[in-house]
């Protein structure tokens, strides 16, 4: 096969609309070995038309967890990076360091199926998906934001002074950096100013969690989560948080609406964090969001159907984008 048309469309869209990938571009796939599917999957098309080396690693023991020095000093003799693992690689040092330092255009594939290849997030229109991200972002910061949502969350918090992160599920520039199928816009909440209630009623993409069947409600005082309630759902968070034994993992850290119309929540980490409507809340590691918490965690919860208001003005209103 020599003809990107025969490709499997999201495949198609990885080496395209997504990336821009050039002949003669060197790519690296890295997978480990709970997701040896998903690379194999992509490095068989892949090599077919560029310069393409594969690492395998064993699971890192979180989102955000470093990966091995071999990853880390393959990463920045690349062009792009298909990050094809069970956890995220997105917040690590490994992955910032690149990106800034050189030519990387980094895919995060963490947690994905096969079956996103073929339907829902990747088959968008992402030159669609990039101008309403675009289109929501000048309004995406200000002062203060409060969050709403029918499950029961209300939580405010201040964001004066951050600017908004955006991922367009593409990354076509060096430096850049994305996790397709997610789009989003997202800030960092000042450390310290979150109070309220967030009910996590959508998805936590974790092997543990997933598709949430029992809302898991968490109080949140001071800009730390305090007190987790519910179901077996919320015993395990509460465990798994408790077992880092690092109070930096329950901060609020991330403030991410999603913006990908095709996705849908499905237990998987970027169509459910760039679900249309929803927003994810980030936990522990905020270095990527303009602040200064370096948690050994960053990991991603969704509410669905929010209202987002800034400064008075709401943004999205029960999952309607109102600007």
């Amino acid at each position: 096969m020599k003809d990107m048309n025969e490709l499997p469309l999201g495949i198609k869209q990885l080496f395209t609309s997504i990336t821009y990938l050039k002949e003669g571009e060197r790519v690296l796939i890295i997978t480990d070995d709970d997701k040896r599917e998903i690379g194999e999957f992509v490095y068989k098309y892949a090599k077919q038309f560029f310069e393409t080396s594969m690492i395998v690693m064993p699971p890192t023991e979180g989102h955000g967890a470093e990966p091995t020095e071999a990853v880390t000093a393959a990463l920045n003799n690349c062009d792009v990076a298909f990050g094809a693992t069970t956890y995220s690689l997105y917040h690590t040092k490994a992955r910032l360091n690149a990106s800034k330092n050189g030519r990387l255009r980094w895919i995060g594939l963490q947690d994905y199926a096969l079956h996103m290849f073929e339907t829902g997030g990747l088959t968008a229109d992402f030159d669609e998906v990039t101008r309403v991200v675009n289109r929501v972002a000048p309004f995406y910061k200000g002062n203060t934001f409060t969050l709403t949502a029918p499950g029961g969350t209300h939580m405010v918090c201040s964001i004066e002074g951050r600017e908004p992160v955006l991922d367009h599920g593409t990354a076509t520039v060096p430096g850049s950096a994305s996790f397709p199928p997610n789009a989003e816009v997202a800030l960092g909440p000042v450390e310290g100013t979150a109070n309220g209630v967030l009910v996590f009623d959508g998805s936590i993409p974790h092997p543990l969690l997933n598709l949430i069947e029992e809302p898991i409600t968490c109080t949140v005082k001071d800009g730390f989560i305090t007190e987790i309630s519910g179901g077996r759902e919320a015993d395990i968070l509460r465990k798994m948080l408790a077992d880092f034994n690092d109070p930096t993992v329950y901060n609020i850290a991330e403030l991410g609406l999603g913006l990908n119309k095709e996705n849908f929540l499905c237990g998987h980490m970027a169509p459910d964090e760039g679900s249309f409507g929803n927003i994810h809340i980030g936990i522990g590691k905020n270095l990527n969001f303009g602040g200064h918490v370096d948690s050994p965690l960053h990991l991603d919860m969704i509410i669905k159907t929010v209202t987002c208001n800034i400064d008075g003005r709401d943004i999205m209103k029960d999952g309607d984008l109102l600007v």
